[in-house]
């Protein structure tokens, strides 16, 4: 048996992992980061979106837990060199892990998903009601593009399925294509992208199209094929809904058009843009516990440019209903937008 293979089986080790992973579940983290630092490493849970530190490790602990992780993620120990991803399961969790190499040795961000997180309620998610029934209307909608951009960790994925959850119990055919597959869902036909296998969103995307949906969902456009699949369905009489990393709806458009679209066809594709952010929710005895929703809904036809730190920007605006309202702080709403101008 290797050193290496030895190291991963070190109790101090595997003790250290598993009180990892059962204080970011307590704490209901997003995803540990594990840090390498000079003389050790040090833990840290991203909670509401804020990072907080943790657990600190001597040197010889910490790469052997950074070595357990990779083992755990199907991910070869050896190579220490490039970025490597794995993921595995953690009883009712799936554990998203991605390696990095940095100055002082490996660095390992986990992401926690319950494989047992129950459809969300779009009315939960924080849009304002007349914003919430034009929403509706365009997901109850037969056809067209509705793309939910935003940084990551901003709640994307999570609107989509609310939208999803709209058309469940119509007699219709649903169906998504997600690398991983988030929140598993009866009703929905689930693709999980394997790449390794020959399974990316563009080869099921084409796959997909051949058993008739009615509506897809696509877990993020990356590349030129994925979109011009995705505006071709939507031109086609499906309803497409999808994810882009983007910081508003304005970037969004933008971001469609360098991936090489056509002007032509996004406008003509896309019938929408959510752009959202999570703001932490302000607790009855002033802490923060859990986030609510600011969006921003802008239909193709409606975008113009404009910088995030305007006063006016709706984004920025929606944010602000939230303050006035007593969900969230002014200076909360600053950290996540940055300062006006």
């Amino acid at each position: 048996m290797s050193a290496g293979v030895i190291a991963t089986e070190d109790p101090s080790a595997i003790r250290a992992c598993n009180a990892l992973l059962a204080e970011a579940i307590e704490r209901g983290a997003s995803d540990i980061h594990l840090e390498p630092r000079r003389d050790g490493g040090v833990a840290r849970l991203r909670i509401d979106g804020l990072l907080h530190d943790g657990a600190t490790f001597e040197s010889l602990l910490f790469e052997r837990i950074i070595m357990r992780m990779k083992l755990l993620g199907g991910i070869d120990i050896a190579e220490r060199r490039k970025p490597q991803d794995g993921r595995f399961n953690s009883g009712a969790f799936d554990i998203r892990v991605a390696t990095m190499p940095v100055l002082n040795g490996e660095r390992i961000t986990a992401r926690l998903q319950a494989n047992d997180t129950r459809m969300p309620a779009i009315e939960a998610l924080g849009f304002a009601p007349s914003m919430l029934a034009r929403f509706r209307f365009l997901i109850g909608s037969p056809q067209g593009l509705v793309i939910a951009c935003g940084p990551t960790g901003s709640g994307k994925t999570t609107t989509m399925y609310a939208a999803l959850a709209e058309r469940l119990g119509r007699n219709e055919s649903l169906c998504s294509i997600e690398d991983p597959v988030e929140i598993r869902t009866p009703g929905i036909n689930q693709v999980q992208i394997h790449e390794k296998a020959g399974l990316t969103f563009e080869s099921a995307m084409r796959g997909l199209l051949r058993h008739d949906p009615d509506v897809v969902f696509i877990g993020e456009i990356r590349d030129r094929a994925t979109v011009e699949l995705a505006a071709s369905a939507a031109l086609c009489g499906r309803l497409v809904v999808s994810t882009l990393h983007a910081p508003d709806a304005w970037t969004a458009r933008m971001r469609m058009l360098d991936l090489g679209l056509s002007e032509r066809l996004v406008d003509g594709a896309v019938t929408a843009y959510v752009s959202q952010r999570l703001l932490r929710r302000i607790a009855s005895d002033g802490s923060f516990v859990g986030r609510v929703g600011a969006f921003e809904l802008a239909e193709g036809g409606s975008l113009s440019p404009q910088s995030l730190a305007d006063p006016l920007h709706p984004l920025r605006l929606d944010a602000q209903r939230h303050v006035r309202e007593g969900r969230t702080s002014a200076d909360e709403v600053e950290r996540v937008l940055g300062p006006c101008r």
